[in-house]
C-alpha cells in the first residue's frame, strides 16, 4: 500500500497493537499513515474506560499523547509528525453519570 488513511478508527479498536503492526505490514517502503483521531494528555479515568457509549463515541479507547510515538517508533515507522488541529475539552454533561443503574 502507498497510502493508509484512518479516520477514528484505531480507537474503536481494543487491539491497538494488531491494528499498528498490521499498518506497518502492508505498507511499501516510503508509504504513508495517516491517523485522525482523538488522544488524552494523562491517563483516563476506569469509569471513561469501561463506558461502553464512550467506546462507541471513540473517547474511551483514545491512545495517550505520549505513548504513540514511542509506539510508532517500536514498529519502526519515521518522520512521526503529531499535528494538533483541534483541542476539544471534554466535559461530562449535567446528570449524565457512568454509574451502573
Amino acid at each position: 500500500m502507498d497510502v493508509i488513511i484512518s479516520n477514528c478508527v484505531i480507537n474503536l479498536s481494543a487491539d491497538k497493537d494488531r491494528v499498528l503492526n498490521e499498518a506497518f505490514r502492508v505498507l511499501k517502503p516510503g508509504g504513508r499513515f495517516a491517523v485522525s483521531d482523538v488522544i488524552t494528555r494523562g491517563e483516563m479515568l476506569p469509569e471513561i474506560r469501561n463506558s461502553v457509549l464512550l467506546w462507541v463515541g471513540c473517547i474511551a479507547g483514545a491512545l495517550e499523547e505520549k505513548t504513540i510515538a514511542i509506539s510508532w517508533q517500536a514498529r519502526d515507522f519515521e518522520q512521526i509528525d503529531l499535528n494538533r488541529h483541534a483541542f476539544i475539552a471534554l466535559r461530562m454533561p449535567r446528570g449524565f453519570s457512568l454509574a451502573k443503574a
